[in-house]
């Protein structure tokens, strides 16, 4: 009887396994031994597929619904499936090309190109796309400016450092001369640029009560501004996630309360946010390119039956924010972890190349 080098025993199971979560997620049929021998290995008997297949199910990579019947890939199979891609996948040139023709990196607002990313992340994918962004407080300000859009009223500028871009209305009352908004705006931007937006906010506040005579008389606009600052819709956290109703539509019967439950959490939305502000924070300290979390990989428990497949994007040396997929464990993981590494790559480099809002002097005349 021939006996196997370990090694080569070990490179047939794991091509056996490669093979059987391939043809699960293609097909979405059992896999049985048979298939196996008639169409990957026909230079191994079924027999011998059929022992393997029984060891990859003892350990745990492989379930048989129906004792007869084939077998399916288990949370395991497509941990050890994604681990195997990765680092070994590259985009084909063409389909690059034909994203970025899609892609605008001039869009007239920052959110605009976030929604537009979400949204091609879904098209390309057939599943969830989204990007999540970090929560702004927690940034570092670019500047902040004033721009007069009508008697008694200013646009509040805000631009951080990743790019991203949050503006309200002030309403004063009265008129501010060009003279004291240009005073106004220059102060500020001396003082707070490089700062968080929270560290910002409280030096603000110290200094208007320590009553300075730098803005003595523009101290009440300082304050209006402060507190529109604080309000929810200036600062919250942005989660631009598209595609649901196109996964929908494509879902199978067996998967309707799988869809169902994923959609209630994405609704709520806070728990969403967190979920992917933890993720976040692992790609920032783990340094990897593209993160997946498949089934019960993912804490929370109405997400346990889909993976999500995500990638950062930075500013420089900080990491703001990042993309994904959300979709079924039996998504098409090579194709999918280059979508999201290419489009995290691109949204990084609109980032780099966004321009701040002019602040010169003509905006305030």
């Amino acid at each position: 009887m021939r006996i196997l080098k370990p090694e080569v025993a070990k490179q047939r199971k794991e091509k056996i396994l490669r093979w059987v979560v391939q043809q699960f997620v293609e097909n979405r049929r059992p896999i049985g031994s048979q298939l196996l021998a008639d169409s990957a290995l026909k230079d191994i008997s079924s027999a011998t597929i059929r022992n393997i297949m029984k060891d990859l199910e003892e350990e745990g990579y492989l379930y048989q619904p129906h004792t007869s019947g084939g077998r399916i890939p288990t949370d395991k199979a497509y941990r050890y499936y994604v681990d195997y891609l990765t680092g070994m996948q590259r985009m084909a040139a063409q389909e690059r090309e034909r994203i970025e023709k899609q892609y605008d990196e001039r869009v007239g607002e920052l959110d605009n190109v976030m929604l537009h990313t979400s949204r091609l992340l879904a098209r390309l994918s057939g599943a969830a796309g989204f990007v999540y962004t970090a929560k702004v407080e927690d940034q570092e300000v670019k500047r902040l400016d004033f721009l007069p859009i009508g008697s008694g009223m200013l646009l509040a500028v805000l631009v951080m450092q990743s790019g991203q871009v949050r503006h309200w209305p002030v309403r004063l009352g009265y008129d501010l001369p060009p003279a004291k908004l240009r005073a106004l705006s220059s102060f500020i931007n001396a003082e707070i640029e490089g700062l968080t937006l929270r560290q910002a906010q409280e030096f603000l506040w110290q200094y208007i009560q320590a009553e300075h005579r730098e803005i003595a008389d523009v101290a009440d606009v300082a304050v209006q501004v402060l507190k529109d600052m604080q309000n929810p819709r200036a600062t919250s956290e942005e989660l631009y996630i598209e595609g649901l109703g196109r996964m929908l539509a494509n879902t199978e019967q067996a998967d309707y309360e799988d869809l169902r439950q994923m959609m209630r959490v994405v609704e709520e939305r806070q728990r969403l946010s967190e979920l992917l502000s933890e993720k976040m924070d692992d790609l920032r300290r783990s340094g990897k390119e593209v993160a997946v979390s498949i089934g019960s990989e993912n804490e929370i428990k109405e997400l346990q039956n889909v993976s999500i497949v995500s990638s950062a994007y930075r500013v420089g040396d900080k990491t703001v924010g990042m993309v994904g997929i959300i979709g079924p464990k039996h998504m098409q993981y090579t194709k999918v972890m280059s979508l999201v590494k290419f489009m995290g790559d691109l949204l990084e480099g609109s980032m780099s190349a966004w321009n701040a809002l002019p602040g010169k002097e003509d905006d305030y005349e």
